[in-house]
C-alpha cells in the first residue's frame, strides 16, 4: 500500500508520518501519440521499469484532447486508471503529465507538439481527471508540461487556474508546476499553494546556471527534475548533475524509456540509461520508511 505524499518545507513527505520520500524513476513516454491501447505498455514491461531499475515513480506523459474526448472508439482515461493501477500494484507512484494539447497541431521546428501554455480546454481536462483520479492518492499531477515563450506572470496565473480546477474537486491533490524555458527556469515561477511541487527539465543544452535555474529554490521547497537525460556523449555531464541533484536530495524521472534520448532500446540499457539505472538501484534510492 503506497503512502499519501504531502509537502513539507522543502520536501515531499509521507503525508501520515511526516517522514521525507525520494522519489526517483523514469518517463515512460508513448501516451501521448501512441493510436494503440496502453501505448503497448503491459504489466511485465511497467515490472522491469519498477523492479529491473529501481523506479519508485514513474512520469506518464498524456495528451489533453483524449482526455476530453471521453468514451469512444478507446476508453482513454480507462487505460490512463489501468497504467496507474499497473505501477500502484509494483509499489511505484505515476505522476500524469499533461504533455501534449493533441496529436496534431505542429507548434515548433522539427514536428514539435509542444505548446507554449495550456488553453481553456485544459481546466475541463483536469477537472476531468481530478474527478475520475478522487480517492487515489498516489498520483501526482503535473498540470502542464514545458511553458515558453511567455511571461512568467502569465504561466503563474494559468498555474493558479489549473490548480483550482483540481484543488475544487480534492483539496490535498499533490500538483506539479513546471518553470518556464521549457519547464527549466523556476525563476519567477512561485505559487502559494499547499502539496506544491515544483518541477525543472534538465538537458544539457540548458547550460551550466543550475543554481539560478532551480538549485536554489530546492533549498527552499520541493523541487523535482522531471526530465533529464542525454546519449552517449553526456555521461560526464549526467554523472555531474546526478551529483548536484543529491547534494540538495531532489527527486526524478529521467526522460525517456521509449524516446528519444533513450535510456534503453529493446531491453538494452544504453550508455546513458546504463548511469540513470545504476544510481536508480542504489541503496539510497528507496522510500523512507
Amino acid at each position: 500500500m503506497l503512502a499519501p505524499l504531502a509537502t513539507s518545507g522543502r520536501s515531499i513527505v509521507d503525508a501520515g508520518t511526516g517522514l521525507p520520500v525520494l522519489l526517483r524513476g523514469v518517463n515512460v513516454s508513448g501516451m501521448e501519440y501512441s493510436p494503440y491501447a496502453y501505448a503497448g505498455m503491459n504489466p511485465d514491461e511497467l515490472r522491469l521499469v519498477v523492479e529491473g531499475w529501481g523506479s519508485n515513480i514513474v512520469r506518464i506523459p498524456f495528451v489533453q484532447s483524449l482526455v476530453v474526448a471521453g468514451t469512444g472508439s478507446r476508453d482513454y482515461i480507462g487505460e490512463l486508471k489501468t497504467i496507474v493501477q499497473w505501477l500502484a500494484d509494483l509499489g511505484a507512484y505515476t505522476i500524469l503529465d499533461l504533455q501534449w494539447l493533441d496529436q496534431e497541431t505542429v507548434v515548433g521546428p522539427g514536428e514539435n507538439r509542444v505548446p507554449p501554455e495550456p488553453t481553456n480546454s485544459s481546466i475541463a481536462c483536469w477537472d476531468i481527471l481530478a474527478r475520475e483520479f478522487h480517492g487515489v492518492p498516489h498520483v501526482i499531477f503535473d498540470l502542464f508540461n514545458e511553458p515558453h515563450g511567455i511571461p512568467a506572470s502569465r504561466w503563474v496565473d494559468w498555474a493558479y487556474v489549473l490548480a483550482g480546477a483540481v484543488r475544487s474537486v480534492e483539496e490535498s491533490r499533490v500538483l506539479m508546476v513546471g518553470g518556464l524555458d521549457w519547464a527549466y527556469d523556476l525563476r519567477g515561477v512561485v505559487l502559494s499553494l499547499p502539496n506544491l511541487i515544483y518541477s525543472t527539465h534538465v538537458y544539457r543544452v540548458k547550460g551550466k546556471d543550475w543554481d539560478g535555474a532551480f538549485g536554489d529554490r530546492a533549498r527552499e521547497v520541493p523541487v523535482f527534475a522531471g526530465e533529464w537525460g542525454g546519449g552517449d556523449d553526456d555521461l560526464r555531464w549526467g554523472s555531474k548533475l546526478a551529483h548536484y541533484f543529491e547534494e540538495r536530495e531532489m527527486g526524478w524521472t529521467a526522460w525517456s524509456w521509449r524516446d528519444f534520448p533513450h535510456l534503453q532500446q529493446d531491453g538494452v540499457a544504453t550508455r546513458f540509461g546504463s548511469l540513470v539505472r545504476s544510481l536508480l538501484l542504489r541503496p539510497g534510492n528507496l522510500l523512507t520508511p
